[in-house]
Protein backbone atom coordinates (compact mmCIF):
# COMPACT_ATOMS: atom_id res chain seq x y z
CA UNK A 1 0.00 0.00 0.00
CA UNK A 2 2.76 2.44 0.97
CA UNK A 3 4.74 1.65 -2.20
CA UNK A 4 1.64 2.36 -4.34
CA UNK A 5 1.19 5.72 -2.59
CA UNK A 6 4.85 6.62 -3.10
CA UNK A 7 4.64 5.58 -6.78
CA UNK A 8 1.43 7.56 -7.29
CA UNK A 9 2.93 10.59 -5.57
CA UNK A 10 6.06 10.39 -7.74
CA UNK A 11 3.96 10.20 -10.91
CA UNK A 12 1.82 13.12 -9.74
CA UNK A 13 4.91 15.22 -8.94
CA UNK A 14 6.51 14.40 -12.30
CA UNK A 15 3.27 15.32 -14.11
CA UNK A 16 3.00 18.58 -12.14
CA UNK A 17 6.61 19.48 -12.94
CA UNK A 18 6.01 18.77 -16.62
CA UNK A 19 2.85 20.88 -16.67
CA UNK A 20 4.48 23.79 -14.87
CA UNK A 21 7.47 23.63 -17.23
CA UNK A 22 5.10 24.09 -20.16
CA UNK A 23 3.27 27.07 -18.68
CA UNK A 24 3.41 30.29 -20.61
CA UNK A 25 5.24 33.16 -19.00
CA UNK A 26 4.43 36.79 -19.63
CA UNK A 27 8.06 37.61 -20.43
CA UNK A 28 8.11 34.92 -23.16
CA UNK A 29 5.21 36.43 -25.10
CA UNK A 30 5.51 40.18 -24.59
CA UNK A 31 6.92 42.17 -27.49
CA UNK A 32 6.26 43.00 -31.12
CA UNK A 33 5.39 39.89 -33.16
CA UNK A 34 5.17 39.98 -36.97
CA UNK A 35 3.30 37.36 -39.00
CA UNK A 36 5.67 34.93 -40.70
CA UNK A 37 3.25 32.25 -41.91
CA UNK A 38 -0.44 31.51 -41.66
CA UNK A 39 -2.76 28.70 -42.62
CA UNK A 40 -5.01 25.99 -41.31
CA UNK A 41 -4.98 22.30 -40.47
CA UNK A 42 -6.74 19.94 -42.84
CA UNK A 43 -6.80 16.29 -41.79
CA UNK A 44 -4.12 17.10 -39.16
CA UNK A 45 -1.78 18.47 -41.86
CA UNK A 46 -0.68 22.10 -42.00
CA UNK A 47 -1.83 23.88 -45.14
CA UNK A 48 0.04 27.17 -45.57
CA UNK A 49 -1.78 30.19 -47.02
CA UNK A 50 -0.13 31.89 -49.95
CA UNK A 51 0.56 35.32 -48.43
CA UNK A 52 2.33 38.18 -50.12
CA UNK A 53 4.46 40.83 -48.40
CA UNK A 54 1.42 43.05 -47.78
CA UNK A 55 -0.47 40.44 -45.76
CA UNK A 56 2.73 39.48 -43.95
CA UNK A 57 2.72 42.99 -42.43
CA UNK A 58 0.08 41.79 -39.91
CA UNK A 59 1.37 41.96 -36.37
CA UNK A 60 0.65 41.75 -32.66
CA UNK A 61 2.10 43.92 -29.93
CA UNK A 62 1.74 42.28 -26.51
CA UNK A 63 2.66 44.85 -23.91
CA UNK A 64 3.66 43.92 -20.38
CA UNK A 65 1.01 46.31 -18.99
CA UNK A 66 -1.71 43.92 -20.24
CA UNK A 67 -2.65 45.78 -23.43
CA UNK A 68 -2.45 44.24 -26.90
CA UNK A 69 -2.56 45.85 -30.32
CA UNK A 70 -3.36 43.81 -33.42
CA UNK A 71 -2.69 45.38 -36.81
CA UNK A 72 -4.61 43.63 -39.57
CA UNK A 73 -3.59 44.36 -43.18
CA UNK A 74 -5.60 43.36 -46.26
CA UNK A 75 -4.97 43.78 -49.97
CA UNK A 76 -1.97 42.80 -52.00
CA UNK A 77 1.54 44.15 -52.54
CA UNK A 78 1.31 47.68 -53.85
CA UNK A 79 -2.23 48.12 -52.54
CA UNK A 80 -2.02 47.37 -48.80
CA UNK A 81 -5.07 48.36 -46.79
CA UNK A 82 -4.44 48.61 -43.04
CA UNK A 83 -7.47 48.31 -40.80
CA UNK A 84 -8.06 50.22 -37.61
CA UNK A 85 -5.67 48.68 -35.05
CA UNK A 86 -7.53 46.48 -32.57
CA UNK A 87 -6.77 47.46 -28.98
CA UNK A 88 -7.62 44.92 -26.31
CA UNK A 89 -6.38 43.49 -23.06
CA UNK A 90 -4.62 40.13 -22.89
CA UNK A 91 -3.91 37.50 -20.28
CA UNK A 92 -2.43 34.05 -20.07
CA UNK A 93 -4.74 31.16 -19.19
CA UNK A 94 -2.88 27.83 -19.05
CA UNK A 95 -1.32 27.38 -22.53
CA UNK A 96 -3.53 30.04 -24.13
CA UNK A 97 -3.74 33.78 -24.53
CA UNK A 98 -7.11 35.44 -24.19
CA UNK A 99 -7.64 38.79 -25.89
CA UNK A 100 -10.57 40.52 -24.26
CA UNK A 101 -12.41 43.78 -23.70
CA UNK A 102 -14.35 44.68 -20.60
CA UNK A 103 -14.44 42.07 -17.86
CA UNK A 104 -15.91 39.07 -19.65
CA UNK A 105 -15.89 39.66 -23.40
CA UNK A 106 -13.28 37.42 -25.03
CA UNK A 107 -12.70 38.55 -28.62
CA UNK A 108 -10.02 35.99 -29.48
CA UNK A 109 -8.46 33.04 -27.70
CA UNK A 110 -5.45 31.17 -29.05
CA UNK A 111 -3.33 28.23 -27.99
CA UNK A 112 0.34 29.16 -27.91
CA UNK A 113 3.35 27.03 -28.72
CA UNK A 114 6.99 27.92 -29.20
CA UNK A 115 9.02 26.63 -32.12
CA UNK A 116 12.69 25.67 -32.42
CA UNK A 117 13.37 28.69 -34.66
CA UNK A 118 12.32 31.11 -31.85
CA UNK A 119 8.94 31.80 -33.42
CA UNK A 120 5.60 31.46 -31.66
CA UNK A 121 2.49 29.79 -33.08
CA UNK A 122 -1.06 30.88 -32.31
CA UNK A 123 -3.65 28.17 -33.06
CA UNK A 124 -7.42 28.51 -32.88
CA UNK A 125 -8.86 27.48 -29.54
CA UNK A 126 -12.16 25.64 -29.93
CA UNK A 127 -13.03 24.19 -26.51
CA UNK A 128 -16.22 22.47 -27.74
CA UNK A 129 -16.58 21.48 -31.40
CA UNK A 130 -19.61 23.02 -33.11
CA UNK A 131 -22.31 20.62 -34.30
CA UNK A 132 -24.43 21.62 -37.29
CA UNK A 133 -26.84 19.94 -39.73
CA UNK A 134 -24.73 21.24 -42.62
CA UNK A 135 -21.45 19.24 -42.67
CA UNK A 136 -19.66 21.91 -44.75
CA UNK A 137 -20.57 24.67 -42.29
CA UNK A 138 -19.61 22.44 -39.37
CA UNK A 139 -16.19 21.83 -40.98
CA UNK A 140 -15.61 25.57 -41.48
CA UNK A 141 -16.68 26.44 -37.92
CA UNK A 142 -14.36 23.81 -36.45
CA UNK A 143 -11.34 24.50 -38.67
CA UNK A 144 -8.15 25.16 -36.71
CA UNK A 145 -6.21 28.13 -38.08
CA UNK A 146 -2.64 28.94 -37.16
CA UNK A 147 -0.34 31.96 -37.32
CA UNK A 148 3.41 31.67 -36.94
CA UNK A 149 4.74 34.88 -35.44
CA UNK A 150 8.34 36.09 -35.41
CA UNK A 151 9.50 38.35 -32.59
CA UNK A 152 10.90 41.63 -33.87
CA UNK A 153 11.75 43.13 -30.47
Amino acid sequence: MMIKMIGSTAILLAFSALMSAQKLKKEDVTGFWKLKESGSYENKTRVKKDFDNCLLMRNYTLRDDGFAIYNYIEGSTGNCLPSEPRLSLWKIVDNRIQFYIGKDTIIEEVMVSFNKDNTMTFSSYIPTPVKDKDPKLEKVLNMIHYDVLEKQY
